[in-house]
């Protein structure tokens, strides 16, 4: 399903048709793309090949196979060599495959993401590639609570909502191992990162995202255990944010561009557009939250690599950042689409019309955190060689 866009803008782009075959074309003059699924406007193809031809005066012909899971790609990367160019994983991931040396530099000829970049993502990136070498963002965005607000009676403002209590009201958590893994952390620590503020809260929060002793999976499992018996709980299988908008569920663990989507008129899971829910709130609590930065990277294996510089320059556009944004539901951390993305927002009176009194500041901020917001979330990275232990704990939890 084409995902369309979580709020009305108006974007005035040149593009042509999708490039959809190969056929016969010599491998140095393809560009080979392996991303995630629904995550690119595949229209922009065509422009950047007419791009790369005006620029280069050679011809490139783009293709585009999706992955389902960062570690499904990371096995087609590192075991069989998988031939492509450019690759588009979580900061997680990204941090692994520089790691393992899976993944090769961006000629900065092209593109220097200090200068296309906002600053804010800029500091988000030196987490995962500190020497700001190995990748190019491409969509951010939090996780935190998205609740119904006429139907709890009341705004959220801790995980403690989703763990304790509300045993009336239907709860969700994401059927995916890191997601709540890091949201049972980041409420078992709850008591001493309440208070915090400054750096000291973002490097409490960062330290709890990057516990994968015994002792805290231990600690999230029994907790998990618990919260699955304990009156209406249920597991997402991404389809959470559809039962949500129509009154189904009452609260859960969500993605910001989900609960975005999901505010505004959207497409269903049946095709049909639907109604968004202006009853629907989102915060990051007061604990922290997790903020993500998928991001582009050149493969060890690449064979264009040429290309793959070109079109990460052409990514940076203002232009190819709004229609990325557009199409998938979630924001460009390129600096000019950024703020061209949130003064439109910001301007569409007709959007909030009829919204309760702090509706549009709420859904401004949870598509553009504010500093504060940024301050209290933490990061996903490489569990190193406790990745195992994390991912067999949760996968019995899960089951």
């Amino acid at each position: 399903m084409k995902k369309i866009v979580c709020f009305v803008l108006t974007a005035v782009l040149c593009v042509g048709g999708m490039s959809m075959m190969t056929g016969c074309t010599k491998r140095s003059e393809q560009l080979k793309l392996y991303s995630q699924g629904e995550y690119m406007d595949e229209e922009l193809f065509e422009e950047f090949e007419a791009w790369y031809s005006e620029q280069t005066g050679e011809k490139v012909k783009v293709t585009m196979n999706d992955f389902q899971s960062n570690e499904d790609m990371y096995t087609m990367i590192s075991m069989d060599k998988a031939d492509y160019d450019l690759i588009c994983p979580s900061d997680y991931m990204v941090e692994k495959m520089i790691k393992e040396g899976l993944c090769q530099k961006i000629d900065k000829e092209f593109v220097d993401i200090t200068e296309s970049i906002a600053p804010e993502y800029v500091e988000v990136t030196k987490k995962f590639d500190p020497t700001l070498e190995y990748s190019v963002p491409y969509m951010f965005g939090t996780f935190g609570i998205m609740y119904n607000y006429k139907t709890l009676g009341k705004h959220v403002s801790s995980w403690k909502e989703l763990f304790e209590g509300n045993t009336d009201k239907t709860v969700s958590l994401k059927r995916s191992q890191r997601d709540t893994y890091h949201a049972t952390s980041l409420y078992l620590a709850g008591e001493n990162l309440r208070n915090l503020t400054g750096a000291d809260k973002n490097a409490a929060v960062q330290a709890v995202f990057d516990d994968a002793s015994d002792a805290n999976i231990a600690a999230v499992k029994s907790t998990l255990m618990s919260w699955k018996s304990a009156g209406k709980r249920v597991w997402d299988d991404e389809n959470g944010k559809f039962a949500m908008a129509t009154g189904k569920q009452d609260m859960g663990l969500f993605w910001s561009c989900d609960a975005g989507y999901v505010m505004n008129d959207y497409e269903d899971d049946s095709g049909n557009i639907a109604t968004g829910n202006k009853d629907l709130w989102y915060v990051i609590p007061e604990e922290g939250g997790n903020v993500y930065l998928d991001s582009f990277i050149i493969s060890k294996y690449a064979v264009n690599t040429k290309a793959a510089n070109y079109f990460l320059q052409f990514l940076c556009t203002k232009a190819a950042a709004i229609a990325n944004s557009l199409y998938c539901g979630a924001i460009s951390p390129v600096k000019e689409a950024y703020d061209q993305l949130k003064a439109d927002i910001e301007s569409d009176d007709e959007m909030f019309a009829g919204t309760e009194e702090g509706w549009k500041e709420m859904y401004i901020d949870m598509l553009f955190p504010p500093a504060d917001a940024l301050n209290r979330c933490g990061q996903m990275l490489d569990y190193g060689a406790n990745e195992g232990k994390v991912l067999r704990a949760m996968t019995d939890v899960l089951r």
